[in-house]
This record gives C-alpha cells, structure tokens and sequence, in this order.
C-alpha cells in the first residue's frame, strides 16, 4: 500500500534546488557577457534555463507527488482488500486512455531536449559554415534529436486531438484468472478503417534496472494474445465509436501487482488502426485480481517448483503446445529446399534497431575524430573510453544490419549459418541429440516501451546450449518458428516461450511475500535483493554527496570567474593555436643566469618566452634583441600556456616599449608579419569571415601602431568602431584603436566611451582611455578636464560616472572621493605641476605592473 514519506520531498527539493540556483545564476551571467552577440547570449541563456527548468519541474512534482500520495494512501485504506478500486478510473469501471499522458511527456521531453541541444546545434551549423570544418558536424546534428522530439509531441498531440479522450469501458470488473476479459473501447473513429482493430493484450513485467543515473525501465512481457476486431464489429453511435473486446486470460495468469515500484506486474490492452493521417493507437491498464468468485488457479502456479524455476528461468502460463498460426507479419522467408526446410534471416530485418544502432556508431565516431583534432589533446582515459565504445558500437552496427542467418532443417539434422557478406561459420546437430527447442526473453532483452527481442535456443542432451539466431521482433513469429521446426524434425511440439530471470527472480504478487520470502531464503534471493536495495540506497547517497560537492566547489569558483578582469579574455579571440609538438618552457634558475648569447642560440619558441620575461624585468638589451627578432617568427611559433602567461604580465607592464613588443608578438604568433599586404587581407577577413573578425581588427590595431599602412587599417577601424551595428565587433575595433597609439586615436577612444550605444562597447574604451593600450601618459591627461565635465553633469548615467571616477583616478595616481568639485579644485591646483611630472618621466614609463 502506499505510504506517504516526507523525507522523500524533502531530499528531491534539496537535488533540485542547485539546479535551480546553478540555472538562474548561469543565465543572468550569460546575460551579461556584453562581449558576446545577442544570439550567442540568447542561446546560452535557454540553455542555462534547462537546468533551472528541471529544478523547479523536480520541486513541483514532489510536492504535488506528496499531495497526490496522501490522497491515494486515504483511498487504499478505505478499501484495503479491493485494489482495483484504488484508481478512480478502475472504481467507475472503466480504464483511461494514456494518449494524453504520452503526450503531455512527448512535449517536456521535447522541450528540455530542445533547449538543451538547440542552442548547441545552431552554434555548430554557424562554425561550420564559416569554417567549413567537418569537425562541428556532430555539435550541428544534436538538434535532430530535439526535432525528432518535437515531431514526436506534435504526432502525439494530433492524435489525441483526433481521437478524443478514449477509455475502455469494463463489463465486469476487476477481472480474474481463468475468467473472461470483455469490455469495449470507445473512441472518436470518424474514417474507416479498412482492415479493423488489431488488439493485444499482454501481461507485462516491469523492472527498474539500476540505480542513479544509470537507471532504467525495461518491460517483458509474460503472456500475450492478438485478435483484429473487424470493421463490421464496431458500434457507431453520435459522439463515438464503440470496439468491442473479449479475451481469455489463462487461469495460472499472474495477478496486477504494484506493490513494488521497482518490480511491478501490469496487464495492458493496446489498440492499433491503420486510418489515414495519423494511425489510431492506444493503451490501457487493465486490473486483473483474484478475488473470493475466482476461479481457482491451476496446481502448478504457485507451487514451489514453479517459483523455483524462475530463479533461472520459467515458461509464460497459459501457452500451451498447439501449433501456433502463421504472423500476417514476419520478417524471415521460409522456403522447401534440397536439404530440408529452410528459415532465413536476413540482414537488417529489424530496420529501426539497425538504424538506431548505426546511427549511434556513426554518432560516436565522429566525436572520436573530432577528439582527435582537438589542441589541446584530452586525456588518454577519454580517448579509451570514447575508442572501447566506438568499437563495440561498430560490432553492433555489424551484427545489426550485416548478419544474416539460415537455418535448415532435414534429413535428420538440424544446421545453422551466421554469416557477413556470406562469411562465417556452419553449425549442425543431429536431430537424435536435440533436447529442446526453445523461443525466449529476458529482462535485458527488453525495453521501456514494451518492445522486446527474442531468441531461439537448441538445447543438446548433452547439456550444451546454441543460439542460432535472435533478434526476433515478435513474440508470435517466435513461437511459430518454433513450431515449424519441431514439426520438420519430429520433435515433441513444445511452443511455451521460456523468460529468463537470472537477477530478478519471479513475478511479484499479491499476498505471495511472505511464501517468496521463505522460499527464496536459502537460495539468496531475498538477501539479494536486500543487498541490492542497500546497495542502490548507498549509491544514490555516496551521488547525491558528490553532487552537493560539485554544487559546493562551482559556487566558489563562479564569483571569482565573474570576477575576472574582461580585458583577460581578448586572447581567446585571437588567431594562433598551439600546434603539434609545442614543448613546456620551465624558466628555471639555470635559464635566468643563462647569457644573451646562449639565450639568441635556442629555438624560436624558448627565445620568444625568456625574452619577453626578461623585457618585463627591464632589461633594455632583451628589449632590443625581441624587437629585432620579431619579424623574422612568423609561422616559427607556438601559442603555448606559458607564453601566454608572460603575455598577460606584458600587456598591462609599466613599460610601452614591453606592451608594444607583446604586441608584436602576438601578431607574430598569429602568421602575420608587418607588411600592406597583411593589412589588405586582415581588411578582407573583417570584411568576409564573421568568425575571424575579431582577431583582424586586433591586427589590423597593432599593424597601424607599428606604422604599416597606418591610416588604411587606423580609418578602417574607426569607421567599424563608429557605424557597425553588431556591438562585438564595435567591441574589437575598440580594442584595435588602442594601439594606435596617437592624440586622435585617444579622443576617438573617449568619443566611443561617451556616444557608443553598447555599455560594453564604453568599457572597453574606459579601460583603454584610463590605463590599456599604447598611450603616453602625458596624453592621457588631456583627457582629465573632459573626464571632470563628464562627472559634474546630473544626467550623466551612474554606471558612467563611476567608470569617469576610476579613469581619472588611474591617469592621474590621485586619491580624492567622488565628488566633481573636488576633482574640479584639484585639476586647477595641481594640473601644472602634474604635466610636468609626466613630461619629466621617460615616454615609455606608465601606470602598471612592474
């Protein structure tokens, strides 16, 4: 019965809450990256509204489940010995359709998914457009699986539309073992259906396997029955269509039995028409219950040998030895031949199974070659991982859509051939030596849809057993190859359909506990499955710590990151990677006493590191030796982690002459040397390439500092700064102009950080006007008069009042508060005296790290 448990609430709202917080915070950050464009920001922040999504979704189902389960514990008591009217569709006697469930969870899914892989998927069709890189083939094919989702949930939908709300109505329920299943469907058939409704009634076992992630749902069916309800058999009435139903159900049938939710009996009535447009289709739960009126049920159901026999493996009740008819519908060709009758499976037949198979390898493949061409490499457990799953994949892949199989029976022996591309190996056993043929399934064969595989098994007399085919769709056509063969070869018929239940044990049901308990004892089976619980409930614990771990470590992390300087970033923007075979530079005490000549003798790489990290210790003739080598690099070096370290103490060093050959090094590092030809191309990449962009109109800064076509590339990016309506790359002109280093290009920088409309596009000016970029500090200060009407204006807005405050406090080294009069006073004080500190100082000497 069910038992309301708050701890259970409590726990799911504790998981979800990070979700939720981790969400909420990803996507108010992504908001904020006002360096990256609108899209991109819109992108991230759908996917970031996933997680927050499926958090409150996770907080909302459990309390709502809560609610729901203490309404259903009240019912249970109420009626405490009649389960079948625990469900208030079953007490009305009649059993709801799940179409409208299916659809409602066809359309999270598909939106969860979509928001998780869309953005992603159009990320990769972008860069793999202008790129025309193979390698985002696989981020640009995520978004199939959101579409096919979508589709799924429209079909869903359509159908439920056009169907209505459906139920079957029963005759006399709950119904029972041995007894008759009558009752009639009733739905809104508006068209024909030519060929009927074909109906299945099945009793199925459904198993949660695993625990965690990891967990699934996987259904076996124990018994079935199909029949096709002729057209002529339906009712038509003014709001519906009435389907008649009649089944028999076995008497040693198992009962309904929901006690376990880990390990539950169900019994469901599934309808099909083939209609135009969208089939009809449909699925009940049936309660079936033994009652006091019941008929009794045979010796054997639930005796001790037959619960003994589950353990390894048992036969469905109610299948006898008749000879079962042929399916209207199977896949293998049966055929008279020389040797006898001959059953062939082809390669393919089961043709969604193949695709999906195929599909997946393809899938991982490409992540394997794309992993191949990541710099840097990922780790070698990753590519073992990746690899191990490829192969099997690819082996599956084979046997799906590959393997055939024939099976010939005749003249005393039965053979078999499993073959790819008419390659493999034969099999025979002679007919005298044949114990028993046998179709079976397993838990492990079957899925959460109910859609189950089975396999045929020859069992020798010697005890040897031999699969020679499997991958048998239908339970049916399972039984009847079964039958043809036990007939060909003179065989006792024997068509029950053996399920095989190694870790599983038998069916749970109703009032049986206590039996199975004792029975089970000594064979393990209920210390087995306490181990397992045990196990599981562990497991969920030892995730659930590392999950708040996580939660713990991202949370400290994530402010830090925030707060990480925006001018650290311009270097993912830039051109150059680390290419194969860069080696780590150590700047050990050797290398530091090491001399300038020994120092000029390494290769290209190391020289480039240690002259850059002697330049920012000041040392002039390292200066001049890096000066003078620059040019002669381009496509000699490496990005490397430790040049980029030097780098990122070079680009804010008290000393331009180190900015400026941190600059050059990077353009050499990215392939360009100092020519107007490189101008022209970087002004074509602007112009043509969105994906490279940013680093040409970096390049194109630096080139016109260093005087190579120096009013093209200057005009270039004052016209991009000035009118290009996309704020990223107003952004990256910006960051170009700071090399430019000339009064003009200063008041450009300030008219930018005024006018722009994009407060990230004036950040960056702030920030290249007041203290980056190549600017004399003597020019900086003209800028301090403008800075003090800027800060007196009441209109002016408060984000830039507080970015003019810290520009004049980084130009001029002054602490005064903020406050315009002050800074008004002062500048008619002491201007006179600070120009002429800063005129005294060396021209290269500025603000920064030493």
């Amino acid at each position: 019965m069910t038992t309301p448990s708050k701890l259970g609430p409590v726990f799911l709202s504790a998981f979800a809450i990070p979700f939720v917080g981790m969400g909420l915070f990803a996507a108010i950050s992504f908001l904020q990256m006002a360096n990256q464009p609108l899209p991109a920001r819109i992108g991230a922040v759908v996917f970031a509204s996933a997680f927050t999504t499926i958090g409150g979704g996770m907080i909302f189902g459990s309390i709502y489940g809560y609610s729901r389960q203490k309404k259903q514990s009240e019912i249970e008591l109420a009626h405490p010995g009649s389960p079948w009217l625990w469900r208030p569709d079953w007490a009305a006697g009649r059993a709801e359709s799940r179409n409208k469930a299916s659809a409602i969870g066809w359309w999270v899914a598909a939106v969860l998914v979509n928001m998780l892989t869309l953005p992603a998927s159009l990320a990769g069709i972008s860069q793999g457009l202008n790129k025309q890189d193979p390698a985002y083939i696989f981020p640009a094919a995520l978004g199939l699986v959101g579409l096919t989702l979508l589709f799924a949930a429209i079909r869903a939908t359509i159908r439920f539309e056009r169907f209505g709300k459906t139920y079957f109505e029963m005759t006399s329920p709950p119904f029972s073992p041995g007894s008759r299943l009558a009752g009639a469907i009733h739905v809104q058939l508006n068209t024909d259906a030519a060929h009927g409704v074909d109906l299945k009634l099945a009793c199925i076992r459904r198993v949660v396997i695993d625990a965690g992630k990891n967990r699934s749902t996987q259904q076996v069916p124990l018994w079935e029955d199909e029949k096709n309800v002729p057209a002529t058999s339906f009712i038509r009435g003014p709001f519906d269509t009435v389907v008649p139903v009649e089944f028999a159900i076995p008497g040693d049938a198992f009962q309904t039995d929901h006690d376990n939710p880990s390990d539950q009996v169900v019994w469901l009535l599934k309808a099909n028409a083939d209609v135009p447009g969208v089939d009809y289709s449909d699925e009940f739960e049936l309660p079936v219950f033994r009652t006091s009126s019941s008929p009794s049920p045979a010796a054997s159901s639930f005796s001790g040998p037959q619960f003994g026999s589950f353990t390894q493996s048992a036969t469905s009740p109610g299948e006898n030895s008749a000879e079962v008819p042929e399916p209207a519908h199977h896949r293998v060709t049966v055929e008279d031949s020389p040797h006898g009758l001959q059953f062939h499976f082809r390669a393919g037949r089961n043709i969604a199974r193949a695709a999906l198979v195929v599909s997946l390898a393809i899938a991982v493949s490409a992540l394997f070659n794309a992993m191949l061409g990541i710099k840097p490499r990922p780790p070698m457990f990753a590519f073992v991982i990746v690899g191990l799953l490829d192969f099997f994949l690819i082996l599956a892949a084979i046997q799906a859509a590959l393997s055939s199989t024939r099976i010939v029976v005749g003249n005393g022996v039965i053979s078999w051939r499993r073959s790819i591309f008419g390659v493999g190996k034969s099999h025979e056993l002679q007919v005298s030596d044949v114990d028993s043929i046998v179709a079976f399934t397993s838990i492990q064969q079957a899925s959460s849809s109910g859609s189950t595989l089975y396999s045929l098994r020859i069992k020798s007399k010697s005890g040897k057993s031999y699969t020679p085919v499997d991958d048998i769709e239908s339970r049916q056509e399972a039984r009847w190859i079964v039958s043809q063969i036990e007939k060909r070869a003179g065989l006792p018929l024997s068509t029950q359909l053996e399920i095989k239940n190694f870790f599983y044990g038998p069916p749970p049901q109703p009032g049986s506990a206590t039996n199975i308990g004792t029975l089970y004892s000594a064979g393990g089976f209920g210390a087995a499955s306490r181990t397992a619980h045990n196990w599981s409930q562990a497991i969920g614990a030892i995730f659930f710590a590392c999950w708040l771990g996580f939660v713990g470590y991202m949370m400290l992390r994530m402010p830090r990151m925030r707060g990480a300087r925006s001018a650290g970033n311009t270097t993912s923007a830039r051109a150059g990677s680390v290419a194969d075979g860069a080696r780590p530079f150590a700047r050990t005490a050797a290398i530091k006493q090491a001399s300038l000549a020994e120092v000029l003798a390494w290769p290209p790489q190391q020289q480039a590191e240690e002259l850059l990290s002697r330049s920012l210790e000041h040392d002039s003739a390292a200066q001049q030796a890096l000066a003078q080598r620059t040019p002669g690099w381009v496509g000699r070096l490496q990005r490397s982690n430790n040049l980029e370290k030097v780098e990122d103490q070079a680009r804010y060093s008290s000393d331009l002459r180190v900015r400026r050959s941190e600059a050059d090094l990077e353009l050499t590092v990215g392939g360009w040397a100092k020519t107007p030809n490189s101008v022209d191309r970087l002004v074509s990449l602007a112009n043509s390439d969105p994906a490279s962009r940013p680093s040409s109109l970096y390049f194109l800064g630096i080139l016109a500092g260093d005087g190579v076509a120096s009013e093209r590339a200057h005009q270039f990016l004052l016209d991009t700064a000035r009118s290009n309506p996309d704020q990223t790359t107003r952004l990256w002109a910006t960051e170009g102009l700071k090399f430019v280093g000339t009064d003009a290009a200063l008041d450009e920088l300030f008219a930018i950080f005024t006018q722009d409309a994009s407060f990230a596009v004036r950040d960056r000016a702030g920030c290249n006007i007041s203290d980056c970029g190549i600017f004399e500090r003597k020019q900086r200060l003209r800028l301090v008069p403008r800075l003090i009407d800027l800060v007196s204006d009441p209109q002016v807005n408060p984000q830039m009042r507080n970015w003019s405050f810290l520009a004049l406090h980084e130009i001029t080294d002054e602490n005064l508060p903020q406050d315009a009069s002050a800074w008004r006073h002062w500048y008619d004080d002491k201007a006179p005296t600070k120009t002429a500190q800063f005129a005294a100082l060396d021209w290269w000497q500025v603000r920064g790290d030493n």
